[in-house]
């Protein structure tokens, strides 16, 4: 009862926020609109990369069995594995079907799904609604929460679209993940960056116990993701190996992508 009185906390969707003049925005639809611009300007960034910087990245050559191994028209058994991979109770995208339903549907669903990859696959056109995604907050635990910068956004995507990715996926990771670097832990299957933290401990050990000094360095490149080069992206995956044909797939699912903020329920115009 008196928690209920005294009031709990504010949700983060209904805090007002600064416009970019530093100005306070109490009303939600001032609020959304304030955060499709920023996002806008986050998820559009202008490359800077010299043209002959991309030119450089030499693609692979690669064998015809491989060749053909990676342009083959998804399997049946291909649609079966990917499904099973999604993670149940997470959110759906802009047409509100999740995984959970998907997997409900069981054979005669994946024989859809099928039909609509092999499809894809071979005209290379994708589903109108593969391209919008559903953007929403998360407040990063640290720094004032009016400010936009202290959010990172999360995109739900349409869960077919999810499905058809990882296909791709578990084409190509073992091919990639024999060319990373074995110091790298992130973003690659089974290694942990627990690991590095550990041996970044008994360095720090050692060095004390030597008494030598030890110098560390840390990069944290801000907004990585959203500004990378997709000219320069598409080159390195070839010079990784991936086919022409893989490429142009991947090229299909972030050709022409659109987005709208989502809080408390309503949307942003789309950007």
């Amino acid at each position: 009862m008196i928690r209920r009185l005294r009031g709990g906390k504010a949700k983060i969707e209904d805090l007002p926020i600064f416009d970019k003049d530093g100005e306070i925005l109490a009303n939600s639809k001032e609020r959304l609109d304030r955060w499709k611009d920023y996002f806008n300007g986050l998820l559009n960034v202008p490359s800077n990369l010299h043209p002959l910087t991309i030119q450089q990245i030499i693609p692979a050559t690669i064998d015809p069995n491989e060749q053909r191994r990676q342009d083959k028209a998804p399997s049946l058994k291909e649609v079966q594995c990917a499904i099973k991979q999604m993670k149940n109770g997470k959110a759906s995208g802009n047409n509100g079907i999740s995984a959970d339903i998907i997997k409900a549907g069981g054979l005669p669903m994946v024989k859809w799904l099928h039909e609509i990859f092999v499809g894809i696959w071979g005209n290379e056109t994708i589903v109108e609604d593969w391209a919008t995604a559903i953007l929403i907050r998360l407040y990063k635990n640290k720094g004032d929460k009016k400010i936009s910068d202290n959010y990172r956004r999360i995109s739900l995507l349409v869960v077919t679209s999810k499905i058809f990715s990882r296909i791709i996926l578990n084409r190509v990771q073992a091919l990639l993940d024999k060319q990373l670097l074995e110091e790298q832990a992130g973003f690659r299957c089974n290694p942990s960056i627990v690991d590095q933290i550990f041996i970044l401990k008994m360095i720090m050990e050692k060095s004390r116990n030597v008494n030598k000094p030890l110098f560390m360095l840390f990069i944290d490149i801000m907004k990585a993701y959203d500004s990378v080069d997709r000219a320069l992206l598409w080159n390195i995956c070839r010079h990784y190996g991936l086919t022409g044909k893989i490429v142009r797939i991947l090229k299909l699912l972030y050709h022409d992508t659109k987005a709208q903020v989502r809080i408390n329920g309503e949307l942003s115009d789309i950007f």
